[in-house]
């Protein structure tokens, strides 16, 4: 099992370091390019909901990322948990209507509908200062 924990100011600007981060992990982990890529592009999206959503561009209010890789059952995964520190939404309708495709993208909205593309699960948590975005990866 490996652990990687980032937190981050709440900023746009720190995009290129969060993408930088994730291909040091991709290389450390022997990831393929192809799913660094993928890692990259659904962090990234829920990197940025948080920082424009949830935080409104606050940069004193961090954004918490923590990747977890592990074996499971002869099945090799990664979990990144990205938690934010905004007044949230209703995740439960939110997660239902993504992956029930009755709600259609909107303008900037495009984030957790690729996550629901490209991970196996994912979940979102609801805390009382915040929510937590778990998202669960086969890795290859």
């Amino acid at each position: 099992m490996s652990l990687y924990r980032l937190c981050l100011p709440s900023s746009i600007d720190r995009c290129p370091q969060l993408r930088l981060w994730i291909g040091t992990i991709g290389l450390i982990e022997g990831y393929s390019e192809a799913f660094t890529e993928v890692l990259k592009l659904t962090v990234h999206e829920i990197f940025v909901n948080a920082v424009i959503h949830a935080h409104h561009d606050d940069v004193i209010l961090p954004v918490v990322l923590v990747f977890e890789t592990d074996v499971s059952e002869e099945e090799r995964y990664l979990e990144v948990r990205v938690r934010d520190c905004g007044a949230g939404f209703d995740p439960e309708r939110t997660v239902a209507a993504i992956c029930s495709g009755r709600e259609e993208p909107k303008s900037g909205g495009r984030g957790l509908f690729l996550v629901n593309h490209y991970v196996k699960s994912f979940r979102i948590e609801k805390l009382a200062d915040g929510c937590v975005v778990v998202m669960r990866y086969i890795a290859y």
